[in-house]
This record gives structure tokens, C-alpha cells and sequence, in this order.
């Protein structure tokens, strides 16, 4: 398992400081889990060279390579 707290708080726009540690796992069909000790969960998978992911906030992600920019997008839950 991989430790990328400070990546996902980031992403999410939580300090690291206050983040609970994520471990994640990979599973055979490719599907990257991540979770922590409060229910916090996030899925990622790749099609089509893009990695697609999302959580159980309601958050969307995707991010792809465009010439020699990693271009990410983020959709927050639509409250």
C-alpha cells in the first residue's frame, strides 16, 4: 500500500497537516481504492490515456497529458 496524503489533501484542499493517512491498493482489473480510518474513499482508473477518479464526497476528477502539460480537472460536488 501507498501512503499520497499529501497529494489527495492537496487535490482536495485539505492541509496535510490535518489529513488522515489514505492507503490505497490497486486491484487486478487496474482500479486504484484509497481509503482512511473515517470512510473517506476514492477510486481512479485510466481509459483512454486519461485517469479518471472520484469519491464518495461527490468529487469528480480527471487528468491526461496534453503535449508536455498534465492537465487536470476537478468537479466538486454539485450542492
Amino acid at each position: 500500500m501507498i501512503r499520497l496524503t499529501p497529494i489527495i489533501a492537496a487535490l482536495i484542499g485539505v492541509s496535510p497537516a490535518l489529513a488522515d493517512p489514505l492507503y490505497c491498493s490497486t486491484s487486478f482489473q487496474g482500479y486504484r481504492v484509497c481509503q482512511d480510518s473515517h470512510g473517506y474513499r476514492s477510486t481512479e482508473w485510466n481509459r483512454d490515456g486519461m485517469t479518471i477518479g472520484q469519491d464518495n464526497d461527490g468529487n469528480h476528477w480527471s487528468s491526461w497529458r496534453w503535449r508536455d502539460t498534465t492537465v487536470t480537472t476537478i468537479s466538486p460536488p454539485g450542492r
